[in-house]
């Protein structure tokens, strides 16, 4: 008697053990669950707002004024060239808004660039160099801009990285458009069929029959 009542009791006490388990790991996902939402809500409200990409109306008569597809995308460059060398400025004086707005004036006129040579020259050949151009100097900002994101606080530094990938997307866009470019070309000048091989001659037996 005396045994199974100290079993019964053992199993109960195990029972009650195993229940407050259960509601302290319970409770202790719920609090974890709360504290990333308050991180995630804290994280959003310490974010600045994302910088606007877009190209102003004088930019905009400046490249309208070039004569051609080459001065265009020369002047695109040197209006981004612009832009970054503010935004480091800008970002060394720790004003980090006015450093937001250079790098969206910068994404504008870099997305303004690649979209006018895909528009209106894809199918020449004379763009080749200019994409090449417009590669070679997106792989030299993508280091500037990086050190700009390793100086600059949290809630603007989001926005750099950003940048930062908007620079290697557009990049491997102009590398995609050269590439692409001298494939075609290459098919183009090749595209006549092969001449058919002429069928081999078997030599003539002129032994007589003895």
């Amino acid at each position: 008697m005396k045994v199974a009542l100290v079993t019964q009791l053992r199993r109960h006490t195990e029972n009650r053990r195993r229940l407050l388990s259960a509601i302290c790991l319970t409770l202790l996902i719920l609090a974890s669950a709360a504290t990333a939402r308050a991180q995630d809500t804290q994280d959003a409200q310490e974010t600045a707002p994302p910088p606007m990409k877009f190209v102003s109306r004088a930019e905009r008569d400046q490249l309208a004024a070039a004569r051609d597809a080459k001065a265009r995308t020369r002047t695109s460059l040197d209006l981004a060239e612009s832009h970054l060398r503010r935004a480091e400025e800008f970002s060394g004086a720790r004003q980090y808004d006015e450093a937001a707005t250079e790098f969206g004036n910068y994404q504008g006129i870099i997305e303004d660039a690649l979209r006018y040579l895909k528009d209106t020259h894809n199918d020449s050949g004379k763009t080749r160099d200019l994409y090449r151009k417009i590669e070679l100097t997106l792989r030299a900002h993508g280091p500037r801009i990086e050190m700009i994101r390793r100086t600059t606080p949290y809630e603007y530094a989001v926005h750099v990285k950003e940048t930062a990938k908007f620079t290697r997307d557009a990049r491997a866009r102009a590398l995609d458009a050269f590439y692409g470019d001298t494939v075609l070309r290459e098919e183009q000048s090749t595209g006549s069929p092969a001449p058919s091989p002429e069928p081999t001659q078997q030599p003539l037996n002129n032994k007589k029959d003895p």
